[in-house]
């Protein structure tokens, strides 16, 4: 019955992850029949990301006072709601709402299904658990950008958010019914003005991050407002910690040293990394060499597929060795192929190369997810396991934050930058003689020359600044190699 439970676990948050980055390819068919623009239709995104934050923060005490499988069952049930909702929305403000549901629901299911797979599998079994869990859910990034192109593309963006609800209604009773109450329930103390204090300065850091670069960062007083608000909210938070009784985070659950690697780990390799790498690519592939939507999306499936199978071969192994030669394994497979091949994608470059160089981050992140997972709660005792879940998602999403901002500013910067580099040449082929001769050859007017020529500069400055910004991604790669032979150095050191 174990595995059946977990079939239940993993299948409501393959649903969720696959409605997440689903609706991601369709934000941009929504600015026309919500009647916004572009800088409107981002606070969808922002109130999701600030209501999952939110949540997760209270997981620990929602989860202690509810159980996790009456917290799992909620969180998918508002989840599935928020979505229903979602297609129904007819403006800016109704979508803002629904999608604020959705997160919600979000930060109760992610954590609370982690937390029920670490309560049914003892410490040795637990990365076995966790590559079934990476293989599921890692499955849904590579398939949500494919089902999500289809339905843009042969039927409408409302139909992403209604593709879950049949599964969903069949699986809320099941669940009920057949889910054992794990976990130990007691009443935690709830420590308001820190959570207050935490979510006023999540709030803020997020908008700053999402904001910024359309606000125009610390040139603009809103931007210099919202980082204002963050460091005083955080100054806040850490004075009402210490000066509580009763404390919002169990920091106990940084002395093992296993977690506090995975969590740093974590932020460096999901943010920096591999996020930049899924937030990137599709600009890639759709803005800068024309790909449709969808093709695009099959461009993941290769990735996809390679994930799940070898974060199963992972968890198995992570049980039977140490996990971070795994990691160590992850790493330098991300920095090759960053590196050395991703980073030198260019405007020309066929789209099979681009499958292929995924296959190998599905490879390298297959055994990344599960080992890394096992490892950080392998040494927490019970009921350190929701708050460890709750911190680890947290860690996650402000990775993912920070990793947007960074891939959008470098890309940004980084196109003016060559596309005022590449100008030596464009003045080279602009000259009246040049334009003369391009003229009798293609048949263009001097004037349609000179927009096409333009055209593709903006084109290869664009390519030249993804290849900028997957450069970075490999260095950071590299840290993280650091930081994993590092602790396992210091791992070795001690055992001996």
């Amino acid at each position: 019955m174990v595995w059946f439970y977990t079939f239940l676990v993993v299948l409501g948050t393959f649903l969720a992850v696959l409605g997440i980055t689903s609706t991601n390819v369709a934000i941009p068919k929504m600015i026309a029949p919500l009647q916004t623009d572009i800088y409107g239709i981002e606070w969808v995104a922002i109130s999701y990301i600030v209501a999952t934050a939110i949540t997760i923060i209270v997981f620990n005490f929602a989860s202690a006072r509810l159980g996790l499988k009456n917290t799992y069952i909620l969180g998918l049930a508002l989840f599935s709601l928020g979505s229903a909702l979602s297609g129904q929305a007819s403006s800016l403000e109704e979508m803002i709402v629904f999608r604020f549901i959705q997160g919600i629901g979000e930060g109760l299911l992610i954590p609370s299904s982690q937390s029920i797979l670490f309560n049914l599998f003892p410490p040795e079994k637990r990365g076995t658990a966790m590559g079934f869990y990476a293989m599921a859910v890692a499955f849904a990034p590579g398939l949500g950008p494919t089902v999500g192109g289809y339905m843009v593309e042969f039927l409408s963006w409302r139909w992403i958010f209604y593709m879950n609800l049949p599964v969903v209604v069949l699986l809320l009773p099941v669940a009920y019914l057949m889910l054992p109450d794990l976990g130990e329930r007691r009443k935690l103390p709830f420590n308001f003005f820190s959570f207050l204090f935490l979510s006023l300065a999540s709030i803020a850091f997020i908008v700053f991050l999402s904001k910024g670069e359309s606000w125009g960062w610390f040139y603009s007083m809103k931007t210099f407002t919202a980082f204002c608000v963050f460091v005083a909210s955080l100054l806040l938070f850490a004075l009402s910690e210490l000066i509580s009784r009763h404390t919002l985070i169990d920091y106990s659950v940084f002395k093992e040293p296993n977690y506090l690697y995975a969590l740093i780990t974590f932020v460096v390799v999901y943010g920096f990394v591999f996020f930049q790498v899924i937030y990137l690519l599709p600009i890639y592939l759709e803005s800068f060499k024309g790909v449709p939507t969808f093709q695009t999306g099959t461009t993941f499936l290769g990735f996809a597929l390679l994930l799940g199978t070898f974060a199963l071969i992972g968890g198995r192994l992570s049980d039977r060795t140490e996990p971070k030669l795994l990691l160590l394994i992850s790493q330098s497979v991300l920095f090759l192929t960053l590196f050395f091949f991703l980073s030198h994608a260019d405007y020309y470059t066929p789209r099979w190369k681009i499958t292929l160089y995924m296959c190998f981050i599905g490879v390298a992140m297959g055994f990344f997810f599960a080992p890394l997972t096992a490892l950080a709660f392998k040494s927490l005792k019970p009921h350190q396991i929701p708050i460890g879940t709750a911190l680890y998602n947290y860690a996650r999403l402000i990775g993912a934050s920070i990793a947007t901002s960074l891939a959008t500013y470098t890309l940004e910067t980084h196109r003016a930058l060559h596309f005022d580099q590449i100008n030596e040449l464009r003045s080279a082929l602009s000259s009246s003689a040049f334009v003369s001769y391009m003229q009798k050859l293609s048949g263009f007017e001097a004037f349609r020359y000179k927009v096409a020529l333009g055209q593709f500069q903006n084109l290869l400055a664009g390519t030249y600044a993804v290849q900028d910004a997957f450069r970075l991604a490999s260095y950071m790669s590299i840290l993280s190699l650091i930081i994993t032979i590092t602790f396992l150095l210091i791992t070795r050191r001690r055992r001996a």
